[in-house]
């Protein structure tokens, strides 16, 4: 599985390298040790703050060729439905 090529994003499409479908195993491994940041705001239920530094990561996806791995940085969470969530990782450029 190699890693899709980059190209400039339209204006209605913001993405810079085209989609394509993929249900593979995947494994991601956190490789940044802490973070630090100013909050923004706070709850009982948690906390928002913004930092510089990125959470740097490796992810593992198990292909048909076997196993490939590339770092990259988590960029966003999102819980989707109940206790799923949905992990976005920006793949280092080259």
């Amino acid at each position: 599985m190699d890693q899709p090529n980059s190209r400039s994003a339209s204006t209605s499409n913001r993405r810079r390298a085209e989609r394509r479908s993929c249900e593979e195993h995947v494994r991601i491994q956190i490789d940044t040790p802490c973070l630090e940041g100013e909050s923004a705001n706070l709850s009982q239920s948690g906390i928002l703050f913004f930092t510089e530094g990125e959470l740097k990561v490796s992810v593992e996806i198990d292909g048909p060729e076997g196993p490939q791995t590339f770092t990259g940085s988590l960029v966003r969470c999102e819980r989707v439905k109940g206790e799923r969530r949905g992990w976005a990782v920006e793949f280092d450029r080259d």
